[in-house]
């Protein structure tokens, strides 16, 4: 991540969002199980991205290319916005990600919750769910977002 990832520009204009917390796995700091979230730290890197109250957010294993984090890291952005109940905002997130992050390893999951996004933002509009699913069905056959997302199929 020293190497490849951080230095990005990209990778640094997106982090400025966030407050970081470095811990070497090696000679443990006495703030990292708080850190952690009270969750496991089972191998390295271990990304661990909290919301503004020190709720876990969202938390993966290992390294990504510059793209890939600051999708992910905008994936979490967005997610927070919908666990705050900011249905609307999660939504112009989760579309910014479905619009610009196809090729990333987020851009499936991101159209599923964009799905369900717009559900909450519409008052139930299950046009946007459908729309959103439909589309990571056909795009993402196989993939596990989209079997969650079959079961659309039974929506009214």
């Amino acid at each position: 991540m020293d190497a490849v990832t951080y230095p990005q520009s990209s990778v640094a204009a997106a982090l400025q969002d966030f407050a970081l917390f470095k811990v070497n796995m090696m000679e443990r700091h006495p703030d990292f199980k708080e850190a952690c979230a009270g969750g496991r730290v089972m191998w390295g890197p271990t990304f661990i991205v909290a919301d503004a109250k020190g709720r876990e957010v969202r938390r993966w294993v290992g390294w990504l290319p510059p793209e890939s984090y600051v999708a992910e890291l905008s994936f979490c952005k967005a997610l927070a916005e919908y666990n705050h109940g900011k249905f609307a905002e999660a939504l112009a997130g989760f579309t910014a990600l479905v619009d610009g992050a196809v090729g990333t390893e987020i851009h499936p999951e991101a159209l599923y919750w964009q799905g369900i996004a717009g559900f909450m933002a519409g008052r139930q509009d299950w046009d946007a769910l459908k729309a959103s699913w439909q589309r990571l069905a056909s795009e993402y056959e196989g993939n596990r977002f989209a079997t969650h997302a079959s079961v659309i199929e039974d929506a009214p």
